[in-house]
């Protein structure tokens, strides 16, 4: 079986949970400032916050900021849903913009058409390993002074305009879940710009409300904490990011030659402003020409390949039924007719060939 993603260590990982374990600490310790000091050097951010995963960091970020019910937060209509379902757990009404086909990112456009005077945040998603056209956006949110939190779960070491993603947004998590560029098993980190006072705030919603005296409790907070294994193997994957970053490129280039002739399918698009460290690939099928999306995936695993559908938009699920949702038109195609293929740093240029010799067989006339 070719799986659609599946974690690669690369050597030091067991030897720093080894470390980790001798130390005693497995809860907090040294790694996790050791993870957060290394993160932030690579993205050239003055502080990082690790936490559990990368949803715990959404919802860290909505209380710290003090969102509350009766507010609104714009996010994408194509894209995981994370943010959107944090806000429905605490009352906030998430408002969605559609996603340009190409890119499969929102706009500035789309994000101005949903904006009302109860928009608190933007939330931006970097799908895929992309990025938006975010000097437009944070121009926009600028003018009408609202802040962006920029999700870059799928995109870490993806670059826009020569900067790491997460570095445009006032405030951007990342996820390190066992699918992701990077891993922890979970986890998760924020970057913010806003200042001292806020990230201290953060870090007591983190661990309980807690500031400095033990079991004194400043805010109602909550345990969104790394532990120090996790960060032990976060130190690890880092140590070894060129390496990851160089294989995905090339398992992209692989992916890329292979399936942009091919009549019926449309890849996702990166602008000349992004350099991406690709996530997935994706690519856009056509029915006319190749069965249904879903029909794909079900014949494909019966070859031992595992793919995956796009994201739901939320004009299938449920739990979004009573908020507008007809104008995302691109959102809800993309949804229906996504595939994304096996995608992980080992995966063999042999394997991406045998993927592509199974794939080209399900075109309608050869069926």
């Amino acid at each position: 079986m070719i799986p659609w993603a599946r974690p690669d260590f690369y050597g030091y990982e067991e030897k720093y949970v080894k470390q980790a374990l001798k130390s005693t600490w497995i809860s907090d310790g040294s790694f996790i400032r050791e993870f957060e000091k290394k993160f932030s050097s690579y993205l050239n951010t003055k502080e990082s916050v690790s936490v559990s995963n990368g949803t715990a960091a959404i919802h860290l970020i909505f209380l710290t900021l003090g969102l509350k019910k009766g507010d609104e937060i714009i996010v994408p209509g194509f894209g995981y849903m994370a943010a959107a379902n944090i806000a429905l757990l605490m009352g906030i009404k998430p408002v969605f913009a559609d996603v340009d086909l190409d890119t499969y990112c929102v706009t500035a456009e789309t994000i101005k058409e949903q904006i009302t005077k109860k928009t608190k945040l933007i939330v931006v998603t970097n799908t895929y390993g992309n990025v938006c056209d975010l000097s437009s956006i944070m121009s926009l949110a600028k003018k009408r002074k609202i802040l962006v939190l920029e999700d870059s779960a799928e995109s870490f070491g993806s670059t826009y305009k020569k900067k790491q993603s997460g570095t445009f947004g006032d405030i951007a998590m990342y996820s390190f879940q066992a699918t992701k560029t990077i891993t922890t098993g979970e986890g998760g980190m924020i970057v913010t710009k806003k200042g001292k006072d806020f990230l201290k705030k953060m870090r007591s919603l983190r661990s309980h409300g807690v500031i400095k005296k033990r079991y004194y409790h400043v805010y109602p907070g909550h345990n969104f904490r790394l532990t120090n294994i996790q960060a032990a193997i976060g130190c690890a994957q880092l140590k070894r990011f060129s390496k990851i970053k160089k294989e995905r490129n090339r398992i992209y280039g692989c992916y890329k030659k292979l399936f942009e002739k091919i009549d019926g399918i449309q890849i996702q698009k990166f602008t000349k402003n992004v350099y991406p460290v690709v996530w997935t690939f994706a690519i856009l099928i056509n029915e006319k020409i190749f069965p249904k999306r879903d029909k794909i995936i079900e014949i494909l695993n019966k070859k031992k390949i595992e793919t995956r559908n796009g994201f739901y938009s939320p004009c299938r699920l449920p739990i979004y039924k009573k908020y507008k949702t007809s104008h995302l038109k691109n959102s809800n195609f993309l949804s229906r007719n996504v595939i994304c293929m096996p995608f992980y740093a080992s995966l063999k240029n042999r394997q991406i060939e045998h993927v592509y010799n199974q794939f080209i067989k399900l075109k309608k006339n050869r069926i």
